[in-house]
């Protein structure tokens, strides 16, 4: 009995250090297979990319952006789990492929272009913001407001026509008349019938300076679509039922 007991724990010692190197040689190849598969869909993907063209993500269009998150996320989902074989992911990659490419075959088409990435939109012109415009495209006036200064245009009164294209991007064409004045960065007031508080307080103004002004023009403030003041107290005012302003205002501050 005694040596029944010997022979099984001298049988312990070796079989479970035989184990444990088992277990750490499966993980071994499991962390090779892994790298493998990521060098595999490093490759596809870069593949497929370079054949779907040279765009940053600012510059795609709506269902070129899809693509290409589907895309990346079906090569994550076989390089990390073992169990779905790695061409499933290849095949489900090139499928996006072709998907692209049939719609940007598709998007040549003038009509089936406004289907599929939609249609320039006209949100500035002579009269000012167009609000109609700005809601079909979700947008708010500070949105419209930061497009134009990421263009280098800080004043509407700068702007004679602005088009939001599909892409995201706003398209200017500058105010002639504008372009040799020395323009300072207006301050937003009230945009959509609200008060800009931290604006105002950053830069000096409040509401009791301004309810005059707008007192002096005949509009409430529920009924302003922008009011900006610059540093020359140059006012642009447009409500949502009359065209824009630009007038010479005295505020205090």
């Amino acid at each position: 009995m005694l040596t029944a007991r010997l022979t099984f724990c001298n049988l312990l010692k070796f079989v479970v250090p035989l184990v444990h190197k088992t277990q750490a040689v499966a993980q071994n190849v499991g962390m090779l297979i892994i790298f493998i598969r990521a060098i595999i869909l490093f490759v596809v993907l870069l593949f497929v990319f370079r054949l779907m063209g040279k765009r940053q993500i600012g510059e795609m269009e709506p269902f070129e952006l899809v693509i290409t998150l589907v895309i990346s996320e079906l090569a994550c989902i076989p390089m990390a789990d073992r169990s779905i074989p790695i061409t499933f992911g290849v095949v489900a990659i090139l499928t996006m492929f072709v998907i692209h490419q049939v719609l940007l075959l598709c998007s040549k088409n003038n009509t089936l272009q406004g289907v599929i990435s939609g249609k320039p939109v006209m949100v500035i012109n002579p009269d000012g913001i167009d609000m109609n415009a700005l809601n079909k495209l979700n947008m708010h006036v500070n949105d419209l407001l930061q497009a134009m200064r990421a263009a280098e245009f800080f004043s509407l009164e700068e702007v004679t026509y602005g088009i939001m294209e599909t892409n995201g991007q706003l398209t200017i064409v500058a105010n002639k008349e504008m372009q040799d004045k020395q323009q300072t960065l207006p301050v937003p007031i009230i945009t959509e019938g609200k008060w800009c508080e931290e604006e105002m307080k950053n830069n000096g103004f409040s509401r009791e300076n301004i309810i005059p002004l707008l007192a002096k023009e005949g509009v409430k403030v529920k009924n302003v679509l922008l009011l900006a003041i610059d540093e020359n107290d140059r006012m642009t005012l447009q409500t949502k039922k009359s065209p824009v302003r630009y007038r010479d205002c005295e505020v205090q501050r």
